[in-house]
């Protein structure tokens, strides 16, 4: 577990046990597995006494809902239950992974429930919180989990099975997400898509607009995926740049991430990662779609070209 993990579990672990167990808590995470692991642990605690996720199964006070497929009728259903005190006189727990993804209509139906909830429940939502609403963030105790270092993730691969020179450039390549970092490693198409959004950007660098390539980038909902690239490369840029000694994120990119970064000011370069920073969290407003992405990724794109035309 990452100090930021461990920092996160301690601080719940102390509200549990002081007895300020909050109605609601945000693990607010760009890195989901980790961040689920984490809640479940703190799920079991809360309905069965103990940090066991594998006993959340014979717990009837825990569900779990995964933000893209809640309807309506699964917060109809879940406000009905919440009526019926919990079994075995314990507290009762609600998981909504990626609860970014919840509709504004779901997040609304539930901010009643939030703002008004039966005293014996405890609802853990996760996810980024860009991609909910105000109104359902102001009603959480918000905990920002970051992300793991490079040296924490690369023996995680390697115990999966990756080899040396793959688990150190995966591990630096998923920007201190093991969740990427793992996919990388699994995932040729995911690889690809690293590969696809750094010429991407290469390309926009060197004056072109490839608008073309949005749909390829943004298809199967990966445009944010596509941008943490991007970040990752221009971030590379800046350390370079600003000759600063730290570890670059894509070691396997060096020669070109050089030659870029001397073209740019390290204020160009720090604008540029402002405005793809801007993009990621209007990725995750509520209610975006594939176009919303497609839409993002085009301007984001001209964006970007008039600046590089006018430095």
């Amino acid at each position: 577990m990452s100090d930021t993990l461990q920092k996160a579990e301690e601080r719940l672990l102390h509200a549990i046990g002081a007895a300020r167990v909050s109605h609601a808590f945000f693990l607010a995470s760009l890195d989901p597995e980790p961040a689920r692991q984490l809640a479940e642990r703190i799920a079991a605690l809360i309905c069965v006494g103990e940090m066991d996720a594998a006993r959340l199964a014979e717990s009837a006070n825990f569900r779990a809902y995964e933000g893209a497929a809640m309807r309506m009728d699964d917060v109809r259903e879940l406000i009905a239950s919440l009526a019926q005190s919990p079994l075995d006189g314990r507290l009762r727990c609600i998981l909504i992974a990626n609860a970014h993804h919840m509709s504004a209509n779901v997040q609304n139906a539930l901010l009643k429930t939030l703002e008004e909830p039966p005293a014996s429940t405890v609802f853990l939502l996760i996810g980024n919180i860009a991609g909910v609403l105000p109104t359902i963030a102001s009603r959480c105790a918000i905990l920002r989990l970051g992300f793991s270092s490079a040296q924490e993730i690369e023996p995680l691969l390697r115990s999966h099975g990756a080899t040396p020179s793959a688990a150190k450039l995966y591990a630096a390549a998923g920007g201190g997400s093991r969740t990427r970092s793992f996919r990388l490693e699994e995932d040729e198409a995911f690889r690809a898509l690293r590969l696809d959004s750094f010429a991407t950007l290469t390309a926009l660098l060197r004056g072109a607009l490839p608008l073309s390539a949005s749909k390829k980038l943004c298809a199967n909902r990966n445009a944010a995926d596509a941008l943490s690239f991007m970040l990752s490369f221009l971030r590379d840029m800046l350390l370079l740049r600003a000759r600063y000694s730290a570890a670059l994120e894509n070691p396997d990119q060096r020669d070109a991430i050089a030659a870029l970064a001397a073209r740019f000011t390290i204020g160009r370069i720090t604008c540029m990662i402002e405005m793809l920073s801007k993009a990621m969290n209007e990725l995750y407003a509520p209610g975006a779609s594939l176009l919303t992405d497609l839409a993002v990724m085009d301007k984001l794109f001209l964006e970007l070209s008039e600046a590089i035309s006018n430095q």
